[in-house]
C-alpha cells in the first residue's frame, strides 16, 4: 500500500487537514496546559472521550476548558454545559474550534 502524500490530494482537502492539524494542535496544548496533564500534548488521542473512561475530565475541568477556549485561542462558545453543546470528545472540542474559526460549516 502506498502512502498519500499532502501533494496528491486536491487543494481542498489538503487546506481542510492542515487546518485540521493546525486546530488539534492548539486543542491539544490548551487540554494538557490546563489540566496539567503528565503526558505530551501529541500523545492526547484525538478521539477520545473527555469524559469518563477516556481523559477522566469532570465538571470543573469542563468550566476550564471553556474559560481556556476563550482566553488562549479567542473563541467563545455559547452555553455553560460542555456535555450538552457536543464536546464530549478531543475531536468535537476540534470541530467546535474549526466552527468558530470559520474554518469548518
Amino acid at each position: 500500500m502506498t502512502a498519500i502524500s499532502m501533494t496528491d490530494l486536491p487543494a481542498d482537502v489538503a487546506l481542510y487537514l492542515e487546518r485540521r492539524e493546525r486546530a488539534l494542535g492548539d486543542v491539544r496544548k490548551l487540554l494538557a496546559s490546563i489540566l496539567d496533564f503528565k503526558i505530551e500534548p501529541a500523545d492526547i488521542d484525538p478521539d477520545a472521550s473527555l469524559f469518563g473512561t477516556g481523559l477522566g475530565l469532570d465538571s470543573l475541568d469542563a468550566v476550564e476548558i471553556l474559560v481556556g477556549l476563550d482566553i488562549d485561542l479567542g473563541i467563545k462558545l455559547e452555553g455553560d454545559d460542555p456535555i450538552r453543546m457536543g464536546l464530549r470528545s478531543v475531536n468535537a472540542v476540534v470541530d467546535a474550534v474549526m466552527r468558530a474559526r470559520g474554518e469548518l460549516s
